[in-house]
């Protein structure tokens, strides 16, 4: 019997985060779901802490195509999938334990929504901040998110795969992939959604993939970019390109304005958490 729900995880390298993901997925309310783990090359014990993983739980399928790269790992994934919903996962990211069964209920109760994402904690180390995001909730507001920002937490969204295979898949383009497909179900005539509880913890540190191959500042125009395409396509008012042109000023903003610029002039609703290194 097909499950409801898969659960896509792409790892690199992921020997020192097996205490966040895995248990955090294995420990869900929700049980029908499988979970395809992508390992994409890793050279440390990865894979074979995986294969210990999948052999004590049967619902966790490791495929190892070899080096792909990210984005053509997650389409891999996506291929392996047989289910109607997807969710996200990074692995060294945390879902709360009632993610799975919030986002399908959701999804069952709204056949018009493509994607739902939801509340969350970014623990920042680079900032040194601890915060609850929380989207908006509606689609017209989350429209207009995208003009200003990425509307979602990439690793804590769930989707339907119909409204992923009429996008094409993940654009083969190197980083804000998440805002691209969104952009697309859009434009496919999809709605989005937001569940407004927190549902999981996503970490922003130095050593992580993203900020190895990334350059802070090349992020930021990419970003600016693809926002100025959100507002072509999706047919927003010309005056919020002033958001893509801000960011160029938020780039090089320095960190203890940077909470201020997003809150009060780009709109971001955020509550404010204690920061320890140790959370």
């Amino acid at each position: 019997m097909l499950k409801r729900i898969s659960v896509v995880t792409t790892v690199y390298n992921g020997e020192p985060y097996f205490d966040r993901a895995i248990p955090s997925i294995l420990n869900q309310t929700y049980t029908d779901f499988e979970w395809i783990i992508v390992d994409d090359g890793s050279t440390d014990a990865t894979p074979q802490l995986l294969a210990e993983v999948a052999k004590k739980d049967a619902r966790v399928k490791v495929l190892s195509p070899g080096r792909l790269g990210f984005i053509k790992a997650l389409n891999y994934a996506m291929e392996n999938t047989q289910t109607e919903y997807i969710a996200r996962q990074d692995f060294d990211d945390t879902s709360s334990p009632e993610r799975l069964r919030l986002q399908v209920e959701f999804l069952d109760a709204h056949p018009e929504v493509g994607v739902v994402g939801c509340n969350y904690i970014v623990e920042d180390e680079n900032r040194n901040e601890r915060y609850v995001r929380m989207p908006a909730t509606e689609h017209d507001q989350l429209i207009k998110t995208m003009a200003k920002c990425i509307p979602f937490a990439h690793t804590l969204v769930a989707f339907r795969k119909q409204a992923f295979l009429q996008a094409g898949g993940y654009p083969d383009m190197q980083d804000v992939e998440d805002l691209r497909l969104w952009i697309t179900f859009a434009k496919h005539g999809w709605l989005l959604a937001s569940i407004p509880e927190t549902l999981g913890t996503h970490w922003v540190y130095p050593k992580s993939f993203w900020h190895q191959n990334f350059q802070y500042s090349q992020r930021q125009k990419q970003l600016a970019g693809v926002q100025w395409q959100a507002i072509r396509e999706l047919n927003l008012p010309l005056w919020m390109g002033i958001y893509p042109i801000g960011r160029q000023a938020y780039l090089y903003a320095p960190n203890q304005l940077k909470s201020f610029v997003r809150r009060f002039l780009a709109g971001s609703k955020e509550k404010t958490l204690e920061y320890s290194k140790s959370n």
